[in-house]
């Protein structure tokens, strides 16, 4: 008897140690992150993300925050030139067993990570031109250029285009970047759809932003809480539904405004009113849902990593993105791992909730080369 008791109590101790193994693997892929170099060598922090941590993926700049804000000479983060970048990714795809998100900004106009400087051939007008210009055939000519590029780069996913609405003329971060086709939502729909169609012949996954609209505000949300409760209009939302119904809406990024007519306690990024009620039970979104950089200052400075962590998956996001650009967190990925980890298992996040957001991961990535 005791025998026996001892062999049940192996085979519960085993079964429960793969079921960790594979609770681990699954919230794994829920981690995106930014890193410093141009190159990977083994005392590189993201060599063990990878390696060890599982991580869902990696996003790429060109220079580094920190350094710019040091008034440094050389700001250089991840990006020097084609050739080198080219062989940064292949380096970085190499070291997983699995298929990685290799992940960028590369919207055009000023925002770009591959200028003309280090020799890309990417630059393009910007959202607000195109938009200006209203030639839907040049915008699907610009978005093929960028797309390309990023094809023969070995890049996969592009966090673009924006959809945000041209309603605030005095945003410093999205109309006066020129980041915005219009004010007029079937203006945004028309060119975003031109732009995201011209992505899916290369097979890059787009990322439409910023949910469930930046336009309106005034603040920028890498400095601090934005808040667009006066400001913000429903027709924001416009794009998302159309782009949706027409099927063309792949994935989406939540933007870290806070609206108290959407959500009186929670950003949007945080609220599971504005992620899991409006964006897929209004509208419909079934596909993958990616925050903004957790680390600019509207999220860090106002909430714990933890906490911050936890309301953002139980609000519906399935990848939450720590760019290590703002901040840099060396040990980001073991911290997400175990605080997502322990959440499961004291009841804080649902396990259903893991399940969820990793099977849509999973089968994007299956479409991926």
């Amino acid at each position: 008897m005791k025998k026996f008791t001892l062999i049940l109590l192996l085979l519960t101790c085993s079964l429960s140690f793969a079921d960790d193994n594979s609770l681990r693997k699954e919230i794994s892929q829920m981690l995106i992150v930014g890193f410093n170099g141009t190159e990977i060598t083994q005392d590189n922090p993201i060599y063990n993300d990878i390696i060890n941590e599982n991580i869902s993926g990696v996003i790429l700049f060109s220079k580094d925050f920190k350094k710019i804000l040091a008034k440094e000479k050389d700001t250089t983060k991840n990006i020097k030139s084609p050739k080198q970048l080219k062989a940064l990714i292949k380096q970085i795809k190499t070291l997983s067993p699995s298929k990685l998100f290799i992940s960028i900004d590369e919207e055009g106009g000023q925002i770009s990570r591959l200028p003309s400087s280090m020799g890309f051939k990417a630059e393009t007008l910007s959202h607000k031109q195109l938009g200006e210009k209203d030639d839907t055939k040049l915008t699907y000519n610009q978005a093929k250029k960028i797309a390309k590029t990023l094809k023969n780069l070995g890049v996969n996913v592009n966090f673009a285009p924006c959809v945000d609405l041209a309603i605030n003329k005095e945003s410093p971060i999205i109309y006066k970047k020129g980041r915005s086709f219009s004010d007029d939502p079937q203006i945004v729909v028309k060119h975003a759809q031109q732009y995201i169609q011209a992505h899916n012949k290369y097979n890059i996954l787009t990322v439409a932003k910023h949910f469930p609209g930046h336009g309106s505000a005034i603040a920028d949300s890498h400095k601090g809480f934005t808040d667009v409760t006066s400001t913000w209009n429903k027709i924001e939302i416009e794009p998302y539904t159309e782009l949706n119904n027409k099927g063309l809406l792949n994935a989406v990024m939540i933007a870290h405004i806070y609206n108290e007519n959407l959500d009186k306690d929670y950003p949007a990024t945080l609220s599971k009113n504005v992620i899991t009620d409006i964006l897929k039970n209004e509208t419909g979104f079934k596909g993958l849902i990616i925050t903004d950089d957790m680390q600019m200052y509207a999220i860090s400075e106002n909430y714990s990593l933890e906490d911050s962590i936890i309301l953002a998956i139980n609000a519906g996001n399935d990848i939450l993105l720590f760019g290590n650009n703002i901040k840099n967190d060396k040990n980001i990925a073991k911290e997400f791992n175990d605080i997502v980890f322990n959440a499961v298992k004291d009841g804080k996040i649902s396990q259903d909730r893991i399940e969820e957001s990793y099977n849509k991961i999973m089968k994007i990535k299956a479409g991926m080369e």
